[in-house]
């Protein structure tokens, strides 16, 4: 049982709130991006729209002109954003309806605040859960995302919720949390589609720590829920185009990530966009297979380059602080005004976010390995501790799956959170191990 807090603790949870929430209000409105509609977010829009006024899932653009213009279905992009797009699609893309958007999303990662929090406390203690929540708040990243049209806010939200019921399974576990637990990783994996192999890996952990059969029973609970989700799309795609899923976002994920340091044969104009630069980019890009191939192939020919790109290198880019396929520093497409130009406060919150990201990564990285240790089982409660494993589980999964295929700063975005608790969890630990050593002298 945790103690009632103190009146001094209250008043800096409520502070830390309101600027966090002061932080993604101000940006959500004061924020104008340049031709939102464009890349990703043309197509999360279409595939919005069609469903809408198609009742098609497609993201063929001609409709929006040409309204008796059949539509192809298509499944290259998974359906979760686009299915949330779609509450406030009414019309072509305007200025009216991105602002509504935004606005939901800003409420959203307002949201995310406040299931961050839930969840930091059942691994840390009161003030150092504060600490992760302050970071989570001043995020630059987490702040920027929700002006843009992209997956990045719902993802973060949907990741969180899930690391929240999890956190309330180890603290009480029952079927009826595993399946709603299943249900928002569903959901999830509908939006970003890299998180699917993740329940394989969260089921060995519940086998490992409630044993065979009792963890059997949850595990199986969590996948159904998990397959209850899933299940719609999967069978629309078998029945609609004779394939569980479209391949070309996986192919072009390893494609793009396989040039060292992001750049073709070391050109530095090709940087962040390398397979532009490719003569072979077509032929290698035909299948997975041909992909592959041409790895395993720059693989024999220069093992060093690409050993080191692929272990060490490709972690670090991952987890950098600048987003590569965007205009540079947090921004993705480039915009018109944001407070982080103008206003004093956001420019201040955005420098000590930035001198302290490195640091905080390396924590976090150290953290996320060292809690593994079997001693830690005798410092820190069971139901803490399988939280925090939860969370570096998470972590460590994310970046070897960027290891595989492209490691682009902006699929890191909806990970800060958890890189924020598990970077004081860190500390925590230190610290600890520090206070006992001086006790024992």
């Amino acid at each position: 049982m945790r103690k009632p807090a103190s009146w001094g603790f209250l008043a800096i949870l409520v502070l830390t709130f309101i600027i966090g929430f002061y932080l993604r209000n101000e940006s959500g409105s004061e924020t104008r991006v340049v031709s939102p509609f464009r890349a990703d977010t043309r197509d999360y829009y279409m595939y919005a729209y069609n469903l809408r006024y198609k009742q098609s899932y497609s993201r063929d653009i001609t409709s929006l002109t040409d309204h008796r213009h059949p539509v192809t279905p298509d499944a290259v992009r998974s359906p979760g954003y686009p299915l949330f797009l779609s509450i406030f699609v009414d019309g072509p893309p305007d200025n009216r309806t991105i602002a509504k958007i935004v606005f939901a999303q800003m409420i959203l990662s307002n949201l995310v605040l406040v299931l961050a929090y839930c969840l930091y406390i059942r691994f840390l203690p009161d003030f150092w859960a504060v600490a992760a929540l302050l970071l989570t708040a001043l995020s630059p990243h987490l702040i920027v995302a929700n002006s843009y049209l992209l997956t990045e806010t719902l993802f973060c939200l949907l990741l969180v919720l899930s690391g929240w019921l999890l956190s309330l399974f180890f603290l009480r576990p029952s079927l009826p949390l595993a399946a709603v637990s299943g249900l928002v990783l569903g959901v999830a994996t509908l939006i970003r589609p890299g998180l699917q192999y993740f329940p394989l890996i969260l089921a060995v952990i519940l086998i490992v720590h409630y044993g065979r059969r009792k963890g059997f029973y949850f595990v199986a609970v969590l996948l159904l829920g998990y397959l209850v989700i899933l299940s719609p799309w999967i069978i629309r795609n078998l029945k609609m185009l004779h394939s569980i899923s479209d391949d070309t976002l996986k192919i072009n994920f390893l494609h793009h990530g396989m040039y060292p340091e992001f750049k073709y044969d070391g050109l530095d104009k090709s940087y962040g966009f390398p397979y532009r630069y490719d003569p072979r980019s077509s032929e290698i890009s035909k299948s997975s297979a041909s992909v592959l191939n041409e790895i395993a192939r720059r693989f024999r020919d220069e093992p060093a380059q690409h050993l080191k790109w692929y272990i060490f290198r490709k972690p670090a880019v991952f987890w950098s602080w600048n987003i590569i396929q965007g205009i540079g520093d947090v921004f993705i497409y480039p915009i018109h005004r944001t407070p982080y130009q103008s206003n004093l406060f956001f420019r201040w919150t955005h420098r000590l976010m930035r001198y302290l990201h490195w640091p905080l990564v390396l924590l976090c990285a150290a953290g996320s390995l060292m809690v593994w240790l079997p001693q830690l089982n005798y410092k820190y409660p069971d139901k803490s501790l399988y939280v925090a494993r939860f969370v570096s589980a998470l972590l460590l999964y994310f970046t070897a799956i960027h290891v595989i295929g492209a490691p682009f700063p902006r699929y890191s975005i909806p990970l800060r959170p958890f890189l924020y608790g598990m970077a004081i969890f860190c500390l925590h630990m230190f610290y600890t191990s520090v206070k006992s050593r001086k006790v024992n002298i």
